[in-house]
């Protein structure tokens, strides 16, 4: 059985895709099969960060140029990326039954797959929503600034109150150390709490790393260099971890490898 996660934030620059990429990698690297959907349409670049060179893209799929299977592109430790477009007006303005269509497209990978990760837009668009309501698991990445704090909130409030979303993952980015970390966490849950009935668990941090802005400079993944990995890989497989004991919680509604559901 697919466990599909959904890597979200309310606002761009927190760190959300590299979260989702070096996360994945990381799966890969303890013996899992893992795929990345890239459905950040407005500004795809996990490609980028991953130094991958993709001739077709979900566009392809939606002209019905060709299958899914013929725009997967293999990267690091294995791990399958399947390409978003490329601001594109096509992709910008997916529909519903588009966006359900894209959905539907990855049950050709259900046979082959542990996980599947699913970078969203930053913010509350109508695909993120949407990409973020048909997964197993919500991951909130969020820095401990006011501006996250908001912005987070709004998708949180979003997805709950259109989707009936209840179950979310946090991760703090860009954090001190563990203590400020889990007082940001605390602090962003006390907000959400006292006007929403929803469950927040912290499942990690990162550290603000200059290896990790070298890495995406670099268009390698900070797990896979031995020097930050000191740095920073305790952290990453903490998040790993707790991602692998996250149990799915049961939606209505499109879900990714379930296609017994309408649109």
């Amino acid at each position: 059985m697919v466990q599909s996660l959904a890597f979200v934030s309310g606002k761009g620059g927190v760190g959300k895709t590299s979260l989702a990429i070096n996360s994945a990698i990381n799966l890969s690297l303890n013996g899992f099969s893992v795929a990345v959907l890239d459905s950040d349409f407005g500004m795809s670049n996990a490609n980028i960060m991953m130094n991958v060179k993709a001739d077709k893209t979900i566009s392809d799929v939606l002209s019905g140029d060709c299958v899914l299977e013929d725009i997967i592109c293999e990267s690091h430790a294995g791990v399958k990326l399947i390409p978003g477009g490329s601001g594109t007006l096509d992709t910008l303005n997916l529909d519903t039954e588009q966006r359900w269509k894209i959905i539907r497209s990855l049950d050709a990978l259900e046979d082959d797959l542990d996980f599947l990760i699913v970078d969203t837009p930053a913010g509350a668009s109508n695909s993120s929503i949407e990409f973020a309501s048909a997964v197993d698991h919500v991951i909130i990445t969020l820095v401990g600034e006011p501006t996250s704090f908001m912005d987070a909130y709004a998708f949180l409030k979003a997805l709950h109150l259109e989707k009936k979303v209840i179950d979310f993952s946090v991760i703090v980015n860009m954090a001190k150390n563990k203590d400020a970390a889990l007082r940001d966490f605390k602090s962003f849950e006390k907000i959400a709490l006292m006007f929403l009935p929803v469950n927040l668990n912290f499942i990690g941090w990162m550290p603000s790393s200059n290896d990790i802005v070298q890495s995406i400079i670099a268009r390698k993944p900070f797990i896979l260099d031995k020097n930050s990995k000191k740095a920073v890989g305790q952290c990453m497989d903490v998040i790993t971890k707790n991602i692998q004991e996250t149990l799915p919680k049961k939606r209505s509604g499109v879900q990714f490898f379930s296609s017994g559901n309408g649109v």
